[in-house]
């Protein structure tokens, strides 16, 4: 049986761990009424996490403040990420050794969205070394370079793998800010989206868990995965958090409830759900998402609402990750009708 800690409770455990200070925190929580009337569905409520204010801002922003402290504890002098071209993760890694004075090797890959434009464009200015071997030879690149680095008398870290159960408990920290937000404004959520690829989902789970809260979590994967093994191995992520916190707090892959089925026909490819979830949002509410996480997380969500899922009279708290910078590498893909027409508005939706 788990137990119930309080805020404050949570916080003293949290005020334990090495952190650094890079977010403009706390990010804002916006309602969005337009947006739940276009799609007929609930009250949609906004957090933020785009606007964590470093490098065009993100998740991972708040993320790192936990886990490359880590790196800072012991030494480290290199930030290494190894993702697509576009990855938002990338970018920031960049900039936050920047901020840091750390030294950035980014080993991406020569991709449909390889151009110099969007977070690439971004990691080069943040003055990154950058390699993108071709997509077979990347894993073999990024452990050679690692290998390089340690041979040259650098500590690398790789903030994929390296201190990753703390991006998580940054999310801990996060999930109780939220909460604080939605008392505050007196909101009741029914229920919270995520583009969940692990840890900011497993850490808002593990803080309103520890809370006693049985507020449910819906996760959009944005990679082809199983749904039950994805459950399973972030469960496994969500135990690793409540070791670091010693908190009693039981999570299971119930828990952790997540989909795959709106990635399309892969990752970073955009998808007419998507696309059009992109157009409503920004026609709406002048809210820019992503092609490859929110995106599909939004898509997600208004899929759901035509479902039936969700109905006007409940409220749904969306948490918006980031990465819009990669748009700029996307323009073909997201279907815009750039024609001047009578009126000034141009593509569809007009009556948005």
């Amino acid at each position: 049986m788990s137990t119930t800690y309080s805020p404050q409770q949570l916080r003293q455990r949290l005020d334990r761990l090495p952190r650094l200070r890079l977010a403009a925190l706390p990010t804002p929580l916006d309602e969005l009424p337009r947006l739940s009337a276009a799609i007929g569905g609930p009250q949609i409520w906004m957090k933020r996490e785009d606007l964590t204010g470093l490098a065009f801002g993100g998740n991972k922003i708040r993320e790192f403040e936990y886990s490359i402290a880590q790196a800072v504890e012991a030494g480290c002098d290199v930030l290494v990420h190894g993702a697509a071209s576009q990855s938002n993760q990338s970018r920031q890694t960049a900039a936050v050794a920047a901020k840091l004075g750390m030294k950035a090797v980014q080993v991406g890959r020569a991709d449909a969205h390889s151009q110099l434009q969007g977070n690439l464009l971004l990691t080069h200015l943040f003055g990154a070394d950058v390699l993108l071997p071709p997509a077979n030879e990347q894993a073999a690149t990024l452990q050679a370079t690692l290998a390089s680095l340690r041979q040259a008398g650098h500590k690398p870290f790789n903030t994929s793998s390296d201190g990753a159960a703390y991006r998580g408990i940054a999310y801990v920290d996060g999930f109780l800010e939220l909460w604080e937000q939605l008392q505050e404004r007196n909101v009741q959520p029914d229920v919270v989206y995520v583009a969940s690829g692990a840890h900011t989902h497993t850490g808002m789970v593990v803080a309103a868990r520890a809370l006693g809260l049985p507020l449910r979590f819906v996760g959009i994967s944005p990679s082809p995965r199983d749904n039950d093994a994805a459950a399973q191995h972030m469960a496994t992520l969500a135990a690793e958090h409540c070791r670091i916190l010693d908190i009693d707090v039981d999570i299971t892959p119930a828990d952790l409830e997540s989909y795959a089925e709106f990635v399309g026909a892969d990752y970073g490819v955009v998808t007419d759900g998507s696309r059009e979830a992109l157009q409503w949002t920004a026609r709406t509410e002048g809210l820019v998402l992503d092609p490859c996480y929110t995106g599909k997380a939004m898509a997600g969500l208004i899929a759901h609402v035509r479902a039936g899922w969700w109905t006007a009279q409940q409220t749904v708290v969306f948490v918006h990750t980031g990465g819009t910078p990669a748009l700029f590498a996307y323009a073909a893909e997201l279907g815009l009708d750039t024609s001047v027409r009578t009126g000034g508005r141009t593509g569809g939706m007009d009556n948005a």
